[in-house]
């Protein structure tokens, strides 16, 4: 299969105005991808009208990767709503609502959770959610599920205390591979609080991205309203990327790729662009390089211009370049379900002996590898020998 270099996909994503879609799919994919971009492009929006994209699968992916208030403002940005038909309506509402959420909802979730945190003497660092929602050009783009906060370990009992005696119940506790505590409160039941003291469970860890010592970076800051903390901008782009492709994510929301768009592009309306040396090396020191490679590829097709050459070079070669040139493809939005999840998590993971790691629990498990059968033969082999090497 011949193999087109990441680099080039991202370069010709984020050149100007889009390829003219060749498929379908790939048309109904692009309406997806302008509607994740800062700023829609509407001429690329109505080509791919045009080229026959299918607006029933486009409204159900956007509904599905969390974009829907997105995919609305674009329709509206291409002086395109007509098209919609009877689905103008639905998608208007789930717009509405949302935005209604953003203003009234989400400033109440946010001092509910924070403030009796930081009147206790905590220092909570707001993550994810409405820390990304606010740099996203109007209210009401970015739907939200969960507010997620960030504090030590030591931490953790004392802020559930707090929590508690503010009206914040226990929903789901820490624990085993659970890694926060889920909470919930009867003036915001539409949402939950999740407090956290870790990023990833330890079965599933394959970064060396420490909580603790990001939650030391932490800056001051207002969110919605509220004065509480949020990460740097390199350190917040290196835990949004290795959120996006941790094993059981996959990249498999355009919300994250999103939300990587409309921070680059809000940090560079502000004059402070985003310092791509300074997330090269927290990345690497977190071991996750490929992972934030592969999230600045994707957000090359919304508009997030690559970093200096070199910098975030994806593998191309061998099984992990075949799960990676699908992964940045222009169709991944609606075809992300065709790659196992085995193969990708593979591909992302730096660490050596981490990928050795899959290999071997899916040779016990006795797994096939699926459609490609004659390379399934013969990669657990090779590709466990030159792991097992690399790994020692």
């Amino acid at each position: 299969m011949p193999t087109t270099a990441p680099s080039d996909l991202v370069r010709r994503a984020s050149a100007g105005i889009p390829a003219r879609p060749a498929t379908v799919t790939e048309a109904t994919a692009m309406l997806l991808w302008e509607s994740c971009r800062r700023d829609p492009d509407p001429a690329a929006f109505r080509r791919a009208l045009a080229c026959g994209a299918d607006i029933d699968r486009a409204l159900a992916a956007a509904t599905e990767h969390r974009i829907a208030p997105l995919l609305w403002r674009a329709f509206g940005a291409a002086d395109a709503r007509e098209e919609l038909g009877p689905l103008r309506s639905v998608l208007c509402g789930m717009a509405d609502t949302f935005k209604m959420e953003a203003l009234l909802l989400i400033p109440r979730a946010v001092a509910l959770a924070v403030r009796p945190l930081t009147d206790a003497g905590l220092e909570p660092v707001v993550f994810k959610g409405p820390a990304v929602a606010a740099r996203y050009p109007e209210p009401g783009l970015r739907p939200m599920e969960d507010i997620d906060l960030l504090l030590p370990r030591r931490d953790h009992a004392r802020a559930l205390q707090v929590l508690g005696a503010a009206g914040w119940r226990v929903i789901r506790p820490a624990g085993a591979d659970h890694y926060d505590t889920v909470l919930a409160h009867d003036d915001v039941p539409s949402l939950v609080l999740e407090l956290h003291y870790g990023l990833e469970g330890a079965s599933q860890r394959v970064t060396a991205l420490h909580p603790e010592k990001l939650w030391e970076c932490r800056q001051p800051m207002a969110c919605a309203g509220t004065p509480a903390f949020g990460l740097p901008l390199a350190d917040e782009l290196v835990v949004l990327a290795a959120h996006a492709g941790k094993p059981h994510h996959g990249f498999v929301r355009l919300a994250w790729i999103a939300d990587l768009a409309m921070i680059v592009g809000d940090a560079a309306e502000r004059g402070t662009p985003v310092d791509w040396d300074q997330v090269r090396a927290i990345a690497g020191k977190a071991r996750c390089v490929t992972v934030v490679a592969a999230a600045l590829a994707l957000g090359g097709h919304a508009g997030v211009e690559p970093p200096p050459a070199g910098l975030f070079a994806l593998p191309t070669g061998g099984w992990r370049g075949q799960a990676l040139e699908q992964l940045v493809s222009v169709t991944w939005p609606l075809t992300h379900l065709d790659l196992p999840g085995y193969h990708l998590n593979y591909a992302l993971t730096d660490a050596p002996a981490h990928r050795l790691k899959i290999l071997l629990v899916l040779l016990a498990s006795g797994h096939r590898v699926g459609s490609r059968a004659r390379h399934a033969v013969s990669w657990p082999r090779r590709t466990i020998l030159r792991e097992g090497v690399s790994a020692i």
